[in-house]
């Protein structure tokens, strides 16, 4: 019986867990559960894939490149700052 005093070791060290992180790990294997399930009947709806591919639109859309640009400037406006440039330049 090599393996009794391990076993008791181990129940030594386990009385330190609260009931309540014990329902806490059963809740989210629960939630795990659900989930994969889930991702099981949404696979059965869709032939397999679990994502719908996206509609292809018929026209292409038009794009306006000075906006883009004008949007461009705008998002990196602070993203780069004056030390930076500072440190660049040496």
């Amino acid at each position: 019986m090599p393996n009794v005093p391990h076993a008791l070791a181990l129940l030594a060290a386990s009385s330190d867990i609260s009931i309540a992180a014990v329902n806490e790990d059963q809740v989210e294997e629960i939630e795990s559960y659900l989930s994969a399930i889930d991702i099981e009947n949404q696979e059965t709806k869709t032939n397999g894939h679990y994502l719908c591919e996206p509609n292809t639109p018929n026209k292409t859309a038009k794009v306006d490149h000075k906006q883009l640009k004008e949007n461009l400037k705008k998002a990196l406006a602070d993203i780069v700052v004056g030390n930076t440039q500072n440190e660049y330049r040496r």
